[in-house]
């Protein structure tokens, strides 16, 4: 548990110095093309989407193993 407190925690302390450097409106301009990607042609995005859901799955169960 505490290693992945310790990832969280460096994750966010690495986001809020990009956002410091680079601004947050350069840091969420990729998420927003992505969902307009997504809105443009849904079918594929969904059957990525659902891809990445299910090897996320997979490694989590495979942790337990």
């Amino acid at each position: 548990m505490a290693k992945l407190l310790w990832s969280v925690g460096s994750l966010l302390v690495m986001l809020g110095m990009a956002a410091l450097v680079f601004g947050w409106d350069t840091l969420l301009w990729l998420p927003t093309a992505a969902v307009d990607m997504a809105k443009s042609n849904p079918e594929t995005y969904g059957i990525i989407g659902a891809g990445a859901v299910l090897m996320a799955l997979a490694r989590l169960l495979g942790r337990r193993e």
